[in-house]
């Protein structure tokens, strides 16, 4: 599993949303979520900012200029 996926797993459980919750949220399809978690697909720049918007981090958090990697 890719490291977005991880990060993306990690700050969803952390803020106590399901897949769904998040997809609702961010405005993207709840099997979009699924694909990114489970590392088949990655994610463009404007649905991952949604998604980070979402979840109340910055972008670079889910994409990987995050200082901490807490998983």
């Amino acid at each position: 599993m890719g490291e977005l996926a991880q990060r993306l797993r990690y700050y969803r459980k952390l803020r106590g949303m399901s897949v769904r919750e998040l997809a609702e949220k961010a405005g993207v399809s709840v099997s979009y979520i699924y694909a990114i978690e489970s590392g088949v697909r990655g994610s463009n720049v404007v649905k991952l900012g949604q998604i980070a918007e979402a979840l109340g981090v910055q972008l670079s958090e889910l994409w990987g200029d995050a200082p901490e990697r807490p998983w």
